[in-house]
């Protein structure tokens, strides 16, 4: 508590007028006491009424001043505290607990509450996004090694992060990460896990680009299934005649397919732990001739299980990119063209020094097992199949999916051009009775003689 403000009494020149000295913050001052005429005093008792009313207005002075000097004081401390329970927060939060701590917010993405952190299935959303943070702490380790916390991650890191997101990969491809980012800081910090700002916060989204895969002609179907043998004929058989995607053709069991009436049902792995009601959830696609002539041919007794066994086993022990890489390669061999021409880094040998140079852009890859979807999609809209029945035929939400999916060929178009004809003259039909009469003037013309035609004529002009 701040020391008591106290003064001395003295009179000085002719007059004896009374004054006070005391010390205020530090310093002697000196000060003449004045009546509440404001008149000099004279008085001792007057001057001492007068000195303790100056000095009531100082020590209010000094509680004010003290007043203040506690508040700044308390939030200073409070500040204090604040960072340090801060600072304590974050320093809990480490780079390499990150997904535990994200997948323990209660606020967490519905795609990531379905599965507890250590069985997460493959091909899944919680399993995209994992493998997403993954390949962050990874590319930390290497490009900012002394970084340990979430905090330690700067709008620059973050930034220098995504540009090498964007080097490796398509638009859609670096949207998911920024999304997936942004969803994983804000998580983290609506959950009470961190303080830290999210460094992802102002990073722009990347432009839309359409790279969709292209579907094949039925000639190029019609070669694949040709040249394929063993399991891999029916893979692609199953890919182009029921549109299903790869991972449900690797694991399609025998009991969804029903020979007798001639459908498979099934619910696609992309839905499957994203709907809630199951019998709305399942496609039913009807077996085309061909393909059921291919699953017909299996032996009975073999009709248990998976479909295509090796390929299941394969795809569901995590080998999916293996089976793509044979699925492209059978597509290669068939003469099939992958990629968009033009695109793709070349290597060229420089005439003058010998080494070798890159050139060209990313490879954009137009055709592979899902061009099988595209395929059935589109040859399907050109048969004439009602679009609702290739919208559910192909687990789509909403139409302008299906459209998205939707591709006309040329054929096609000129097919649907012609069918678009305007009767011709002789087409028009006329009344009987004209048609009765210009018949018997074509007969008089091929049997009067020609001066009684020309008679005929002159009549008819002068008319």
């Amino acid at each position: 508590m701040a020391k008591k403000t106290t003064g001395k009494l003295y009179t000085s020149g002719a007059k004896r007028y009374y004054y006070i000295r005391y010390k205020f913050e530090g310093k002697e001052k000196r000060t003449r006491l004045l009546d509440l005429d404001g008149k000099p005093i004279i008085k001792e008792k007057e001057a001492q009424a007068a000195a303790d009313r100056l000095l009531a207005r100082i020590h209010e002075t000094n509680k004010a001043e003290l007043l203040r000097t506690l508040k700044n004081d308390l939030r200073d401390a409070e500040q204090a505290a604040a960072e340090a329970a801060a600072q304590m927060l974050n320093s809990r939060a480490t780079i390499a607990e990150g997904w535990r701590l994200f997948m323990s917010c209660p606020k967490r993405p519905a795609s990531c509450k379905r599965f507890p952190i250590d069985a997460i299935p493959r091909h899944t959303t919680a399993a995209n996004y994992r493998s997403y943070y993954e390949r962050f702490t990874n590319w930390m380790k290497k490009m900012q090694p002394k970084a340990r916390l979430l905090s330690d991650i700067t709008p620059e890191v973050a930034a220098a992060f995504m540009d090498t997101v964007n080097q490796g990969g398509a638009a859609g491809t670096f949207n998911k990460y920024l999304q997936f980012f942004n969803c994983f800081f804000d998580t983290l910090a609506g959950a009470g896990k961190i303080t830290a700002a999210n460094p992802f916060r102002d990073i722009d989204r990347a432009a839309p680009e359409y790279n969709s895969k292209k579907p094949l002609t039925v000639e190029q179907i019609a070669l694949l299934i040709d040249h394929a043998t063993g399991d891999m004929r029916l893979l692609v058989a199953l890919g182009y005649f029921t549109g299903l995607r790869l991972g449900d053709c690797c694991t399609l069991q025998w009991r969804e397919v029903d020979l007798i009436r001639g459908v498979i049902e099934r619910i696609p792995r992309k839905t499957a732990h994203t709907v809630k009601d199951k019998t709305q959830a399942a496609v039913k696609i009807g077996i085309a001739p061909f393909l059921f002539g291919m699953l017909a041919a299996v032996p009975e007794a073999d009709r248990a299980g998976y479909v295509l066994p090796r390929f299941a086993e394969k795809y569901l022990s995590g080998g999916d990119q293996q089976i793509t890489k044979w699925v492209l390669k059978h597509f290669e061999a068939c003469g099939i063209e992958l990629h968009r021409p033009g695109t793709g880094i070349k290597t060229t040998i420089d005439p003058e020094t010998g080494e070798q140079r890159k050139t060209g852009c990313r490879a954009v890859v137009e055709v592979g097992f899902h061009s099988l979807r595209y395929s059935y999609i589109s040859h399907n809209a050109e048969a004439g199949t009602p679009a609702a029945v290739i919208q559910k035929n192909a687990g789509h939400s909403n139409p302008a999916m299906t459209e998205h999916y939707t591709r006309i060929s040329d054929r096609a178009a000129v097919q649907y051009a012609a069918a678009l004809q305007l009767p011709t003259t002789n087409d028009i039909a006329e009344p009987e009775e004209e048609a009765q009469e210009r018949a018997e003037l074509h007969r008089l013309a091929d049997t009067l003689p020609v001066e009684r035609i020309r008679e005929i004529l002159q009549r008819e002009k002068n008319r």
